[in-house]
């Protein structure tokens, strides 16, 4: 104990014996100090995914589909509106994992990790709870098992490239 927390704690033991009229022993009181924590940094368990991107001709998705804007959002309004249940990578189907916002973006922006994000992309943030399955889930999404989502539709196509 420092010689000022002594000496106070000394000063105000000897007003509370005045008052109550008991001697004063000069007895060093222990104190015993306890670790408050502030603040703890809490993962949020939150990842933010690109679901479907608008893209033409010059840059078509991975089977080679093109989307315009226009279309990215019906897929995602229609989303919105009619299902609104987690699906990752068409592997697990689960409500164990909770979407909290699903929206197309009205200007294009850079993350903090460099990736750009144009102007018309829908993009869902999901929150995975602490139970077994969103444990495994959220694991799966920090080591990269899981990167992204999908659509998983049906639509009818029109080849372009024999017009």
């Amino acid at each position: 104990m420092t010689d000022v927390k002594y000496d106070l704690l000394k000063a105000f033991t000897e007003l509370l014996d005045k008052a109550v009229g008991e001697p004063n022993q000069d007895v060093k009181p222990e104190i015993n100090h306890e670790t408050v924590t502030k603040a703890i940094e809490v993962e949020q368990r939150k990842a933010l995914f690109v679901v479907l991107e608008p893209c033409g001709e010059d840059n078509p998705d991975l089977h080679g589909d093109i989307y315009t804007a226009e279309e990215v959002e019906k897929a995602a309004d229609n989303f919105n509106r009619f299902c609104g249940q987690a699906n990752i990578q068409h592997l697990v189907q689960t409500e164990k994992a909770e979407i909290l916002e699903s929206y197309v973006t009205p200007v294009s922006f850079k993350l903090d990790t460099g990736k750009e994000i144009q102007k018309g992309t829908w993009l869902q943030t999901w929150h995975f709870p602490e139970t077994e399955e969103g444990e495994f889930l959220w694991k799966s999404v920090k080591d990269g098992t899981f990167t992204g989502l999908s659509i998983g539709a049906k639509a009818t196509t029109e080849d372009l490239t024999n017009e």
